[in-house]
């Protein structure tokens, strides 16, 4: 379900996910989503080090106020296996119940990784 000013859209009719969102900003749409989308209560938030210290950053993380429970701010580039298990084992002694990225390449390629290691 789209937030209010939110277009929200399969990305291809083949699949009922990946979807595109476009209308809001991304932190207005990312905690729609967390809440109502994913109903999950426990966020973990990889970001560039360079990102986290803008006002997106803020943004985001008031956004999603008390379901913030960790934060690591960026990852190697190539994506170690360290920086990896590092993350994979804070994720899990918080419980978090989903990942939020803000940034790209190795950092989003680390989050991939780190998902596909909690089930």
């Amino acid at each position: 379900m789209a937030a209010e000013g939110e277009s929200y859209v399969p990305f291809t009719d083949h699949n009922p996910k990946p979807h595109i969102s476009s209308g809001i900003p991304f932190y207005e749409a990312c905690a729609h989503h967390v809440t109502n989308t994913f109903k999950a209560s426990k966020v973990y938030i990889i970001v560039s080090n360079s990102i986290s210290k803008t006002d997106n950053f803020k943004k985001l993380t008031n956004a999603l106020g008390e379901k913030v429970v960790g934060v690591r701010k960026g990852i190697k580039p190539h994506t170690p296996w360290s920086d990896v298990v590092e993350i994979v084992e804070e994720v899990r002694s918080l419980g978090a119940d989903i990942i939020v990225t803000l940034g790209a390449g190795s950092l989003t390629d680390g989050a991939k990784v780190v998902a596909f290691m909690q089930v």
